[in-house]
């Protein structure tokens, strides 16, 4: 079976040229679309995911492979390129269901939320990723497996989709002549990133346009793109950003009297809350903000350029033991892999520590949308 780690590993380097390019090109064109904090935080998402993902997209491949084993209707040959086209359709179309339930559901959105946190759109925004995500789609996947997708080539589908979704995070690029409309662009995933009320629950394709035109969810980009959630985002810590929404969830579970609404809370729509917990705390309207909201870090607020200078360092930690995990998975045993997995969590919590801004007076309402979901 394919190495995914290693695929990611050798992906990694152009993510970060690419990176590099986008922020120099918008600075030379004086766009602001780059901050650092934003940026480290949008990376150390993305650095939690693949290193949490060493277990748990280890442990979802394994399952595909029984089920495709032992449960497939039959069994496509890899080297057939029919195989690649159905595949490419069959994937496709479950991922748009998959990520569409995401933005639906409570738990599934819980999974999803860090994706959706920064307020900036670029392509270090692509990278801040949920670090659970994959393997609370895993049920959706496996679909592909009784199908007869072989396991490599299932590898193969997911991870280029991912890497096809890396470029069309950016707000340098406008509408793409020919391909508007068929294919995901800049333009589609702008709207699907906005907290506009015109764009909420829009564009939830991963290549093909296809299914969101089939099933109702196009539309095109029109108004100016507010990016961010409604409510919830963790200000710059890219560890507790995948604990956000849960939070948020078992903070109204607790407090309901029925126990049927502290159990149906997870699988109903994104927003939706027991009436007891509504009423006695309710959230207030979104109103779309004028500005970015989560702005400040000790050095902007008086502690000194060191801070950054902190943070930049730890993060740099993180990135090379993470890329010691990834690169060795394979041959570490099970302790030192849980060494490095710790190492890095203690270096990204640092990063938050060294970023996070003197906390503000405390909100009368928890963190979570109005009524919609809070992409």
């Amino acid at each position: 079976m394919l190495d995914n780690n290693a695929l990611v590993a050798a992906a990694t380097p152009v993510f970060l040229l690419m990176i590099a390019a986008e922020a120099w090109w918008a600075a030379r064109r004086r766009i602001q679309a780059y901050s650092l904090a934003d940026s480290m935080t949008s990376m150390a998402c993305g650095i939690w995911t693949v290193t949490l993902e060493v277990f748990t997209k280890s442990a979802m491949l394994l399952a595909y492979a029984w089920v495709f084993t032992h449960c497939a209707l039959w069994q496509s040959a890899p080297d057939s390129a029919w195989t690649w086209i159905w595949s490419f359709l069959a994937f496709d179309l479950v991922y748009y269901w998959a990520h569409r339930w995401s933005h639906e559901i409570n738990f599934l959105w819980a999974v999803h939320a860090p994706h959706h946190q920064s307020e900036e759109f670029n392509l270090s925004t692509a990278l801040r990723q949920g670090a659970f995500q994959d393997a609370f789609h895993a049920p959706l996947f496996m679909l592909l497996a009784v199908l007869g997708c072989p396991p490599g080539v299932f590898i193969i589908q997911l991870t280029l989709s991912k890497f096809y979704q890396f470029w069309i995070h950016t707000r340098l690029i406008g509408r793409v002549p020919l391909i508007e409309g068929i294919l995901n662009t800049p333009s589609a995933h702008r709207v699907h990133h906005a907290v506009n009320d015109v764009y909420l629950d829009r564009n939830y394709a991963a290549t093909l346009m296809l299914w969101d035109r089939l099933f109702g969810t196009y539309i095109e980009e029109g108004e100016p793109c507010v990016y961010g959630v409604r409510k919830g985002a963790p200000g710059w810590n890219g560890v507790w950003a995948q604990f956000a929404w849960p939070a948020v969830m078992w903070h109204d579970a607790v407090r309901t009297a029925r126990w049927r609404d502290k159990l149906q809370l997870w699988f109903r729509r994104t927003g939706w809350r027991p009436a007891d917990v509504a009423a006695a705390d309710p959230w207030p309207p979104f109103e779309l903000p004028a500005g970015r909201l989560y702005v400040a870090t000790r050095a902007s607020s008086g502690g000194g350029k060191h801070w950054t200078v902190a943070a930049v360092l730890c993060f740099i930690a993180a990135v090379l033991l993470q890329n010691q995990l990834i690169t060795h998975a394979a041959s570490l045993a099970l302790l030192p892999k849980l060494a490095l997995v710790a190492a890095v969590t203690a270096a990204l919590l640092l990063v938050a520590y060294c970023l996070r801004a003197p906390a503000p007076p405390a909100p009368s309402a928890a963190s979570a949308p109005a009524n919609t979901s809070a992409g």
